[in-house]
């Protein structure tokens, strides 16, 4: 997975030359009286054009509110410790399930690799955390990116190409850059074009969305690039052996290293060229009709280095086996990675299974519908899901509990509905692919959280959940 390191490192340094740490102050501005201020800024603006016509009027009076703030914020960050921790990774999912953690920070001083837990989760010279969606399908539902600290934003780049992939790639990505005060500063990169919420000089909080994953610049595939930096210079969050003692997380967001399935589908067709990922664009299914069909299957794996053995079983209606295969690791063995297998099979209707050992572990167990004809072929949807509120450090996380490989009794990608409510008012609504989402510690404490899922024609049920 490629990332934007040298690029970074420049767009870096020239925010740092701006953005030097102010000496610290007896009374500084507090973030909260940042955002106040900020808030108020729309409403005196109004005020003010109510009674000012004059374009030269109007222009001075925003300078003086954005001066205003700027004076704030730069206030407000002077008392800033510089080392402050991450509360969440901050984009729409969990890593080690929907999120996949492909590269960290090289701490490798010389011309080698290391990640934190002296392996090589990285390349040389890389410079953050890059966190992987699953395709471009997601990519189009929308995998928001959310502030992870509170700080001004320092620059803003948009407009870029996000459909890069492999080496179709392009120097300059879409971005946003956040100084969280004393030479913390947080880069947010491969943003989806036009995504982006915030612009510079802008004030944001912790938990705020500041705009979609993409695909932009140097990017293999749709991903977040995420470096986070301590006096200026990339730290690693994670902690572990070979990287930092102490963790970077309020609460240490764990890596797991077990093999797991990330995605599954049925087709019809072979997956070829964009019907496969990072595009699939596969019409999924989870009903054939019945007689000689061929069918398609694909297993997407997370921690997937070390695979040597398959076991492909097709399960009749009756319990008899009509296939038992063991077509060897014939995809690539790595962290992030997928296979793909075609059947011809004599299928009778009725409800059928398909089982897939990894190693001789079952991690597929997928029913399918076998019908007589297509007029009985029919969308079903969503399956029910779970949903839970924790929060840390003020934000609200809303996490959705989910079967990544049965999430669908069709196999549809399912995109959620988000919305947040307090006191019977809305306070965020979204649409996203992700299993988690994110409230803005500065909303109000007893916000709740409703979760719908859907396949972009139906829903399932609606959960609610409060924390």
């Amino acid at each position: 997975m490629r990332a934007v390191a040298a690029l970074v490192v420049l767009a870096l340094s020239a925010v740092a030359a701006t953005a030097a740490a102010p000496a610290q102050s007896a009374a500084c501005a507090t973030p909260d009286q940042v955002v106040a201020f900020q808030s108020a800024m729309p409403r005196a603006k109004a005020a003010y054009f109510r009674t000012h016509r004059r374009t030269r009027q109007r222009d001075a009076f925003v300078a003086r509110q954005a001066k205003q703030r700027d004076a704030l914020a730069k206030s407000a960050l002077s008392c800033a410790s510089g080392s402050a921790p991450l509360p969440f990774f901050p984009q729409g999912g969990v890593v080690g399930r929907d999120l996949y953690l492909t590269n960290t920070v090289d701490l490798d001083p010389g011309g080698g690799v290391r990640d934190p837990w002296c392996g090589g989760r990285t390349y040389d010279g890389h410079t953050g955390e890059d966190v992987v969606i699953r395709s471009f399908r997601e990519q189009r539902i929308g995998v928001p990116v959310f502030a992870a600290l509170d700080g001004q934003v320092r620059e803003v780049q948009e407009g870029n190409k996000d459909t890069n992939y492999g080496d179709q790639t392009l120097p300059w990505d879409n971005h946003v850059i956040v100084d969280a005060g004393h030479g913390q500063l947080q880069v947010y990169g491969h943003l989806r074009r036009g995504s982006a919420t915030v612009k510079r000089g802008d004030w944001v909080v912790a938990g705020q969305q500041l705009g979609l994953t993409g695909s932009s610049g140097n990017s293999s595939w749709p991903h977040l690039h995420f470096t986070t930096m301590r006096d200026f210079a990339p730290v690693d969050p994670w902690p572990g052996p070979c990287g930092a003692a102490a963790s970077g997380w309020t609460v240490d967001a764990p890596v797991d290293t077990e093999l797991y399935v990330r995605d599954f589908t049925f087709s019809r067709t072979a997956f070829t060229e964009h019907l496969d990922v990072p595009w699939d664009d596969v019409q999924r299914t989870g009903t054939f009709v019945a007689g000689r069909r061929d069918v398609h299957l694909r297993v997407e794996l997370g921690n997937a280095a070390s695979i040597s053995a398959v076991r492909v079983r097709f399960v009749r209606p009756d319990g008899s086996i009509a296939v038992d295969d063991s077509p060897g690791v014939t995809f690539r063995a790595w962290r992030q990675t997928w296979g793909t297998w075609r059947y011809a099979l004599d299928l009778s209707p009725g409800r059928w299974r398909l089982v897939v050992d990894f190693d001789g572990r079952v991690l597929v167990d997928a029913p399918f519908d076998i019908v007589r004809s297509e007029a009985q072929v029919a969308n079903r949807p969503p399956n029910a899901v779970t949903a839970s509120v924790t929060r840390v450090a003020g934000v609200a996380l809303c996490t959705v509990g989910q079967d990544l490989a049965r999430e669908d009794p069709d196999y549809d990608i399912v995109r959620y509905r988000y919305v947040w409510t307090s006191g019977g008012r809305v306070v965020r609504a979204v649409t996203a692919a992700g299993l988690r989402d994110a409230l803005p510690r500065t909303a109000p404490a007893d916000a709740t959280c409703s979760v719908t899922p859907g396949d972009g024609r139906l829903t399932g049920p609606t959960v609610r959940a409060a924390g």
